[in-house]
């Protein structure tokens, strides 16, 4: 890479951030486009500005470094060096990954070795960056929230990695031993089997209304009657999901409406 390194640094520390924007300044080689203080301006700034490199503090506010990895548009991830207090399960999945880090406080010489081989890994093309990445993202898509249950799956678009987060989901469809992810008009495959899912999934948020098809019940409209005694679950988007028999009791009971 001839030209100069695009560098976005972010950092809700205000002192942090400006003293880590002059480390980068003091190399030939970089520029610094942009400085940000959360985690949702900085998915902004890199999405809109397309930096090569971005160093991310992970525990931001609100939306912390994870986080906003995972809302970036896939095609304008960049290359990161992690910056973060100690965080063992950070540390841990950034040296599985062999991505660059840097722990709070840390030295100039430090500094200059994590950003020389972030460097280096960029002239040599940004292939192997985006496997460590995903690696990375991979893993942190599996974490589970407060109670055990899932927050979000992995999905791959177009070789990318991408993610739903379960409250985005409407319905997920059994298809032999994968599951369709309906969520916004949209369907990703994953190869999960719809009975691995459900246990996995929140059950005071989703219900599985047949053997084939769970429903967010936040996405539930109306329970409409159907042929001879039969009903169908009535989706906000207009999607019909048939109820079985034996499931029509407790849906009602969830939902708080009788037929």
């Amino acid at each position: 890479m001839s030209r100069q390194i695009r560098v976005v640094v972010a950092d809700d520390e205000p002192l942090a951030r400006s003293g880590v924007a002059d480390l980068v300044r003091r190399d030939p080689e970089c520029t610094v486009v942009g400085e940000c203080a959360d985690g949702r301006a900085t998915v902004e700034m890199v999405n809109r500005l397309r930096p090569d490199l971005l160093l991310l503090d992970v525990q931001m506010p609100e939306l912390d470094g994870f986080g906003v990895l995972q809302r970036l548009d896939p095609d304008s991830v960049p290359a990161v060096i992690f910056i973060t207090a100690y965080d063992q399960f950070a540390v841990q999945a950034f040296e599985v990954h062999a991505l660059d880090y840097l722990v709070k406080p840390f030295d100039d010489r430090r500094f200059t070795e994590a950003l020389t081989h972030a460097k280096t890994a960029l002239r040599q093309g940004p292939g192997e960056l985006t496997r460590r990445l995903s690696g990375l993202l991979e893993q942190l898509a599996g974490r589970e929230d407060s109670r055990g249950f899932l927050s979000r799956i992995v999905v791959r678009v177009a070789g990318h990695v991408r993610f739903v987060r379960v409250e985005e989901l409407d319905w997920i469809e059994a298809a032999d031993y994968c599951a369709k992810l309906h969520a916004g008009g949209k369907v990703h495959v994953i190869r999960e089997s719809l009975q691995a899912l459900e246990e996995r999934l929140d059950p005071g948020r989703f219900f599985r209304v047949h053997r084939s098809a769970i429903v967010n019940l936040d996405r539930v409209r109306e329970l409409e009657p159907y042929l001879k005694g039969d009903h169908l679950v009535v989706l906000q988007d207009g999607t019909k999901l048939k109820l079985s028999r034996t499931r029509r009791a407790e849906l009602e009971g969830r939902l708080g409406q009788t037929i």
